[in-house]
């Protein structure tokens, strides 16, 4: 009977936690061997006096003809840019409705940020596919 009033009171944690003595012993050294190897310290080869050669860097000049080495562009410009200005068109709408003025800001190969924080989310979830679907339309 004393066997199940313990197993109660150890449940509910009334009894005495039994303490038990760990006893650990000291590792001197390491336990485990290291996975590098322990590097040496490298004694540079005696240096030889080597003679001092200066470079001349080679200097191209472009004429006026442009000769000489270009630089690398690889910029690609916007296609519908005209002499390398763009627009671009920050849209707030308010309602699905506005959404095709933005199709229109598209078709003038204007870049367009729209800012959808205003509309419901259903609503804005909408134009984002409304506005994906007019630019694979207008192939941009």
């Amino acid at each position: 009977m004393s066997g199940i009033f313990n197993k109660l009171r150890d449940f509910v944690g009334l009894n005495e936690p039994v303490e038990y003595e760990y006893e650990y012993e000291d590792i001197e050294g390491d336990a485990y061997p290291t996975p590098y190897p322990q590097e040496q310290p490298v004694q540079p080869p005696p240096e030889e006096e080597r003679p001092t050669r200066r470079r001349s860097r080679e200097r191209t000049t472009v004429s006026e003809a442009g000769v000489g080495p270009s630089p690398i562009n690889n910029v690609i410009g916007m296609p519908g840019a005209v002499n390398g200005l763009s627009e671009v068109a920050v849209i707030e709408p308010r309602s699905f409705e506005e959404m095709p003025q933005v199709i229109q800001a598209l078709r003038e190969r204007k870049s367009v940020v729209l800012n959808l924080t205003i509309m419901d989310p259903d609503q804005a979830q909408r134009a984002v596919d409304f506005v994906a679907g007019g630019t694979y339309a207008i192939d941009g």
